[in-house]
């Protein structure tokens, strides 16, 4: 019998993984609650890669990353991408992805300029993927733990689509849950993105790092006939940002230009926006943007949207885009718990406390590569699969009938309002006191049916998520990359070059914090 790997997480990462597991040998399980590749957000993805190229070298590439992560990112983590990243767009191109090489990045070209590249790539790795004899997907599964046996990860727990309690063995599991961008009010995210994969770890008994650093993109989509999805860069320089008296934003503020204030300033930009924003909305006017232009990526994307854009300006505004923070894992993708393997964003160390655009995607590639080929040799080696499985434990459905909808509005606005793009002392503080009011509330309230199940299990997941943001934010006393503080302006090398670490008590609810200096080792 084949021995199994178990990938959590359908997106790029997970897909990539299980392509590189199958490759290796191993009988590859992919489960997701949605669509494989198409439900999550790696489909979203404007197609950039970071990484060397032939006029941009590795050391560059790591300089930089490190630079824009403000000097808290694993070095060596930076150091596999860069060393790895050639191999990730053979890779891709292997499938039959047009990939063009740039400047210091390289694009993944859409067959149709209407498509966003995103879709393009998941559709082919995922075509890739099917092909492959000793490959399965399951859909509609919904993970709620890891199972462990003789201290290594030995399968996984959830519901069916049905919603049968269900397990699972594997000689391996991979993580690839991706992050928590739909907890707060304005993001980009699909919206189920609600921090699933950090629960599941830290319920397998791991610790979070750098939960404090999510990255916010300056310009998503406000209105309200609209998705909430990015306004895909480059910008035309006929686009103009107005506040809510007319004025140029970028003028203004003396950004130079909306492409340079996203790639050399992204932060202080939405923070910018997130100041202009108090006084009245803020609008993207593409009026005076050539009719020729429309038909080219990335405005062409917009012609498909209920809205003339070319006619009326559209109001944007900051959104959660990106977390940073996750697990720790080593050289091989491997976590802390022996046979249980992350990659994508739920995992820590290549980003620091801000992630250089084009290194999520690379990151996919690269680290999914690494943990569906570790997670397979580590299962050809193991005797877990043989080992006695526990039993499913059910969920709990006690309390009364509540508005799980209400609840999990509510939490996102604690998200957007107390550990949002600007934070305080005070207001986290007063974040903590509101999450832990509705995690009391939810945890009354019983679900009338497997949809509200499902959901009383994701905004579970989503206040728990918070918790770990504000706690974690709470002890920086400072402020970093992605991470600012309104009452702490400053960057304090001297005190805080260091990573955060949450552990997780079960029977206080409550995470314990500490920090660790910056270290070389992975």
């Amino acid at each position: 019998m084949k021995k199994r790997v178990i990938v959590i997480g359908a997106g790029l990462a997970g897909m990539i993984a299980a392509y590189m597991a199958q490759r290796e040998g191993a009988e590859v399980l992919l489960v997701d609650r949605g669509s494989i590749g198409l439900g999550t957000n790696s489909a979203m993805a404007n197609g950039v890669f970071a990484g060397p190229t032939g006029s941009y070298g590795g050391k560059e590439y790591i300089a930089d990353t490190i630079d824009i992560g403000r000097g808290i990112n694993r070095r060596p983590m930076v150091e596999i991408a860069a060393a790895e990243a050639r191999g990730a767009i053979s890779l891709l191109r292997s499938v039959g992805l047009d990939v063009v090489e740039g400047t210091n990045l390289h694009s993944v070209r859409s067959p149709d300029p209407a498509v966003i590249p995103g879709v393009a790539i998941v559709k082919k790795i995922a075509g890739a993927l099917v092909s492959l004899d000793g490959f399965r997907a399951i859909t509609g599964f919904y993970v709620t733990d890891i199972m462990k046996a003789e201290g290594c990860a030995c399968g996984i727990r959830g519901l069916s689509a049905t919603g049968k309690e269900t397990a699972i063995a594997a000689d391996a599991v991979i993580l690839a849950a991706g992050g928590a961008g739909a907890v707060y009010l304005k993001n980009d995210n699909q919206k189920t993105i609600m921090g699933q994969g950090y629960e599941v770890a830290v319920r397998a008994g791991l610790a979070l790092w750098d939960m404090e650093f999510v990255q916010f993109y300056p310009l998503v989509f406000a209105d309200p006939h609209l998705p909430s999805m990015l306004v895909f860069p480059p910008y035309h320089e006929a686009a103009e940002l107005t506040n809510s008296v007319g004025e140029d934003i970028v003028v203004k503020y003396g950004l130079g230009n909306i492409n340079e204030a996203v790639i050399k300033k992204r932060d202080e930009f939405s923070a910018i926006l997130f100041r202009e924003l108090q006084s009245g909305p803020v609008s993207m006017d593409f009026r005076n943007i050539p009719p020729k232009m429309w038909k080219e990526h990335p405005l062409s994307l917009l012609a498909r949207m209920k809205h003339d854009f070319s006619t009326e300006p559209a109001a944007v505004s900051p959104a959660a885009h990106f977390f940073m923070g996750g697990v720790k894992i080593d050289e091989k993708g491997e976590t802390e718990l022996p046979g249980l393997f992350a990659c994508g964003e739920v995992a820590f160390g290549l980003h620091g406390a801000n992630r250089r655009g084009g290194n999520a995607l690379l990151e996919c590639i690269v680290f999914g590569s690494i943990a569906g080929k570790s997670a397979a040799r580590h299962a050809m080696e193991s005797d877990t699969h043989s080992m006695k499985r526990p039993e499913p434990v059910p969920a709990d459905i006690s309390g009364s009938k509540g508005d799980f909808r209400a609840i999990r509005q509510e939490i996102r606005g604690i998200a957007w309002n107390n550990a949002g793009v600007v934070r305080s002392e005070e207001g986290m503080k007063e974040g903590l006191e509101k999450i832990g009011e509705a995690q009391r509330r939810l945890k009354e309230a019983a679900p009338a049916n497997e949809r509200d199940r499902r959901l009383k299990l994701d905004i579970g997941s989503a206040a728990f998520t918070v918790q770990a943001i504000l706690t974690a934010s709470l002890g920086r006393k400072e402020s970093r990359g992605s991470f600012l503080r309104g009452d702490l302006p400053g960057e304090d090398n001297t005190n805080w070059k260091k990573n955060s670490c949450l552990k997780y008590d079960a029977e206080h609810d409550l995470f314990a914090l500490s920090f660790e200096n910056v270290g070389q080792k992975i």
